[in-house]
């Protein structure tokens, strides 16, 4: 590595850790800000609004890292125009486009580094500061997040189960239903009712099966007509879907989910039939979005590179607002692709093919 990458490099990455020590400490008081009501109202415990304010800060850390790098780039070749390093440089017989390669190829790294960062770190951040946020900052307790009332969902085929609650920490259902309709959904196959119904995992072989208790069972002929009714005395145990319980728990958000158990949510969704373009599109964006800097970073600096020292004001003027633009044309795909107006892949990756041919483009331009 030469001299001037290693100088370049040097001053982009402080100035990139400086924005993202700065990034951090506003969005601690917009959080604080934000919540400051809630906050007063219920009176939580010290300890949970600092854990709370923690475990959400890396997932907002990510949604601005684009908006850092943009002006890490603006302030770093800003300094080197006001001091004249960049005449020196082009005079020396260096391009303006070989300078770009240190920030280049460093951005590429924090794409990556929050790539991974995003699927290890952050859901679980996310999960459990939502889970603080629900019960101690607006107060709802521990058990309304474990418990979900009055639940009507789709099975697999032509299943469906009803329920008063289900509790998901035990892995309770209280006074169950489970119906199956015939082929052409026109009437009842088969249909079971119990006051209880816990699931059961074996230690040994790894079984899973539902255990109803006080059961009672209605079988239908074709026609829909009751031929058979049985009563239970005895549990009766009862082996449904694998990925029952996950789905009847709350359901988790995109961002509390990494790529792969995203993916296979929506194979769950998909196999009962649901709409999934909302969690397909949120998929692809959670891939496309960690390398939104490095297009944000081509532009900001084919920006910053054309503007002389006395126009510095216009070229950090240009870059934070095709920074702006980039996050608001996101958006506005995002949405486009949750109202199934874009399917889920353009929606998710169109922002970055845009943006990233507008910055190829204008690289192309630089004369020197």
């Amino acid at each position: 590595m030469k001299i001037i990458d290693r100088y370049i490099l040097r001053e982009y990455l402080y100035s990139f850790i400086g924005v993202i020590f700065i990034c951090a400490i506003v969005l601690l008081v917009y959080m604080l800000i934000e919540n400051y009501e809630e906050i007063l109202k219920n009176n939580p415990e010290t300890r949970y609004v600092v854990l709370y304010f923690l475990y959400s800060l890396p997932y907002n850390l990510t949604q601005v890292v684009p908006l850092a790098v943009a002006i890490a780039i603006l302030y770093t070749i800003g300094q080197m125009a006001r001091h004249n390093e960049l005449i020196a440089i082009v005079a020396a017989g260096i391009s303006t486009k070989r300078v770009s390669s240190p920030i280049i190829l460093s951005t590429l790294g924090i794409c990556w580094l929050t790539l991974i960062f995003n699927e290890l770190v952050v859901p679980g951040c996310q999960e459990r500061a939502g889970y603080i946020e629900k019960a101690f900052i607006e107060g709802k307790g521990e058990k309304i997040l474990t418990r979900n009332k009055e639940i009507f969902v789709k099975g697999k085929g032509q299943r469906f189960y009803i329920m008063e609650t289900f509790d998901s920490r035990t892995k309770i259902m209280t006074n169950p239903s489970v119906i199956d309709l015939n082929a052409s959904g026109s009437s009842l196959a088969m249909r079971v009712d119990a006051d209880k119904a816990q699931l059961i995992e074996e230690s040994e072989g790894g079984g899973r099966f539902w255990r109803f208790e006080n059961a009672r069972r209605w079988i239908y002929d074709r026609s829909g007509m009751l031929s058979r009714y049985e009563k239970f005395d005895e549990p009766i145990n009862l082996n449904m879907e694998e990925d029952l319980d996950k789905f009847l728990s709350n359901r988790k958000k995109p961002e509390e989910m990494n790529i792969f158990e995203l993916r296979k949510y929506v194979n769950i969704l998909q196999n009962r039939g649901e709409s999934v373009e909302f969690y397909k599109t949120d998929y692809h964006l959670k891939m496309a979005f960690p390398f939104a800097s490095l297009i944000i970073a081509l532009i900001c600096y084919c920006f910053a590179i054309r503007i002389e020292s006395r126009n510095l004001v216009l070229g950090y003027a240009l870059g934070i607002t095709s920074s702006i633009a980039f996050y608001a044309f996101t958006a506005l795909t995002q949405a486009l692709g949750h109202h199934l107006i874009f399917p889920p892949i353009v929606a998710g990756w169109t922002p970055n093919i845009l943006f990233g041919a507008i910055g190829i483009y204008i690289l192309n331009r630089l004369t020197l």
